[in-house]
């Protein structure tokens, strides 16, 4: 008995000073991202309203903590934890209909949330995007960041071309919207290694468009944001995203997104820890439009995954899952390809 109490003791212990040990792992937070809020608009890139509502409903009844993203990116910098059941609210473009749908919606739950525009289209004013005025009008509910000039794809562009992208549309922010904060939302999810490079180089922190939840060994350059447009939208799918956590990833092999050759890319994951003989037999990734990939164990901190067949042409992606001791919660990780 006496032993026992030694032991609980030296338990409590451990937990106090290093919390960590058991977070570790699993301690993120969910960013999400929508497009434009409508019944009628193209519906590959569309969340309803209604749903839109149902979300928020569901994130302050079940008490999630709704961050900010320039909070999430300063946890992340710090790498310090976040909150247990912690979301972040994000939507690209600057449509119009953020500002009619979704905007009274944020306002009747006072939730934050942080628009990524592009500036020539609200210059040249467009009718179904927003304007400079009515972005001034949401702050500070809503924050406003960078999605380049035109909204080009971030491919096969010279230098010169990047950073006229990235720093004019900064610039405008800065004139317009006094914004400092140098977050980047790749167009489409896309890039090339040289689009990444000069990223790296003017100190910005990158967005992509690929499922999964932000975390400790999040790439900073490259941070996952889970589609809430279309399908993805439903209730179902929303709320088993939002309870997903961060896959325990320290490193993937090739970063880039581009493929070539056979356009059967080959993807090595590397594990931050040991993964437990039940975790390695039920991991699983999947592929649209395809049969499961190949998934070779190259040690119990690392495998490979490739594809069976060719890639499409377009943007792919391998989705990969994993079951943890959570009721009901995977971890989850999602690699983005592109095929030109």
């Amino acid at each position: 008995m006496k032993r026992l109490k030694i032991l609980i003791n030296f338990f409590l212990i451990i937990c106090c000073f290093f919390p960590s040990i058991a977070t570790a792992d699993d301690n993120g937070c969910v960013i999400l991202l929508y497009h434009r809020f409508s019944d009628e608009e193209p519906k590959s890139t569309s969340t309803s309203p209604s749903i839109f509502n149902q979300h928020l409903e569901y994130l302050v009844d079940n008490k999630y903590k709704v961050l900010a993203l320039n909070e999430v990116v300063k946890r992340l910098k710090l790498k310090s934890s976040f909150p247990e059941k912690c979301v972040s609210l994000t939507a690209d473009d600057g449509f119009l209909s953020f500002y009619t749908e979704a905007y009274p919606l944020l306002k009747k739950y006072q939730l934050p949330m942080s628009v990524f525009i592009s500036t020539e289209p609200i210059d040249k004013k467009y009718k179904v995007m927003m304007s400079w005025e009515q972005l001034r009008d949401m702050s500070p509910l809503v924050d406003i960041y960078n999605h380049s000039v035109s909204h080009l794809h971030m491919v096969d562009l010279n230098n010169l071309t990047i950073k006229n992208e990235i720093n004019i549309a900064q610039q405008r922010l800065y004139k317009e919207l006094n914004i400092i904060d140098k977050f980047f939302a790749y167009p489409y999810g896309e890039f090339d290694d040289n689009t990444y490079s000069l990223l790296e180089e003017l100190e910005y922190v990158g967005f992509g468009q690929h499922s999964g939840v932000a975390g400790i060994s999040s790439d900073l350059l490259n941070i996952p944001r889970f589609s809430m447009s279309g399908p993805y939208a439903k209730m179902d799918s929303f709320s088993l995203k939002i309870k997903t956590l961060h896959m325990p990833i320290e490193s993937e092999n090739p970063k880039s997104l581009i493929i070539s050759g056979d356009f059967k890319p080959k993807l090595v994951l590397n594990f931050s820890r040991p993964l437990s003989a039940y975790e390695k037999n039920n991991f699983s990734c999947f592929i649209s439009g395809q049969d499961q990939p190949k998934i070779s164990w190259l040690s119990s901190q690392s495998l490979s995954v490739k594809s069976k067949e060719p890639l499409q042409i377009g943007r792919s992606r391998y989705n990969c899952t994993m079951p943890s001791s959570k009721k009901g919660r995977y971890f989850w990780y999602s690699k983005l390809w592109l095929r030109q």
